[in-house]
């Protein structure tokens, strides 16, 4: 199949963009994403993803979508089929995020007028995710292969945006960030124990510091 024309292509979202963190939230019960949602964004993290592996995501979704500004953009990670796009499309989110290149998926965010992030690992999978209109592509798991691959991959794919998920700690943010990447994926090193009665302020603590970790790192290479 042909490569996507740049003119079909989702870009990213203004909040990925501009934040460089796309928080991923996990828990064992839907109401928990409630709490952990709304001290994120108020330490401005507005790129919230929640992965369709936490029971109940699906209504989390919705719900997390009802009670926050449109200024947040709220979307579903572990996507695999183009049936689940459709079914989070209809829960109200913004954008699906995969663990794997699923190009079925990425087609079918497309045509719902959706930003992409599937996952990829090897130059091949990166390309034909991209190739089928990819907003930007996750590589993962990020931290098997370390800031330097993204130096080799800007070679033949100085287009391409890059977001590192899989192993991302708080330290490395800007490490990652000064490699190229678009932002990064953050999941048990920003969310901790949020999901299981932890402290909320000491997320919001790691929120803000993930904030400024990428502010710092796009100083210093501007």
């Amino acid at each position: 199949m042909s490569a996507v024309h740049e003119s079909q292509r989702v870009a990213p979202s203004a909040q990925l963009r501009d934040t460089g963190v796309m928080a991923i939230l996990r828990a064992s019960a839907a109401d928990r994403f409630s709490d952990i949602a709304r001290t994120l964004v108020d330490a401005g993290v507005t790129c919230l993803e929640i992965t369709l592996t936490s029971p109940g995501a699906l209504g989390a979704i919705a719900a997390v979508r009802a009670e926050l500004p449109d200024t947040v953009d709220v979307g579903a990670g572990t996507v695999t089929t183009a049936d689940d796009v459709r079914a989070v499309v209809d829960a109200g989110a913004g954008f699906v995020v995969s663990p794997s290149a699923e190009l079925d998926v990425v087609r079918a965010a497309a045509e719902a007028g959706i930003p992409s992030y599937p996952g990829a690992f090897s130059p091949t999978e990166i390309l034909a995710a991209w190739r089928a209109g990819a907003s930007a592509v996750k590589v993962f798991p990020a931290a098997t292969l370390g800031t330097s691959y993204f130096t080799y991959l800007a070679g033949p794919f100085p287009d391409i945006p890059l977001m590192p998920t899989g192993g991302v700690g708080l330290d490395t943010i800007g490490d990652w960030i000064r490699a190229g990447a678009i932002g990064v994926g953050l999941g048990s090193p920003l969310q901790g124990d949020a999901a299981t009665g932890g402290d909320l302020e000491q997320l919001a603590g790691r929120a803000r510091r993930a904030l400024e970790e990428v502010r710092a790192a796009r100083a210093a290479t501007a």
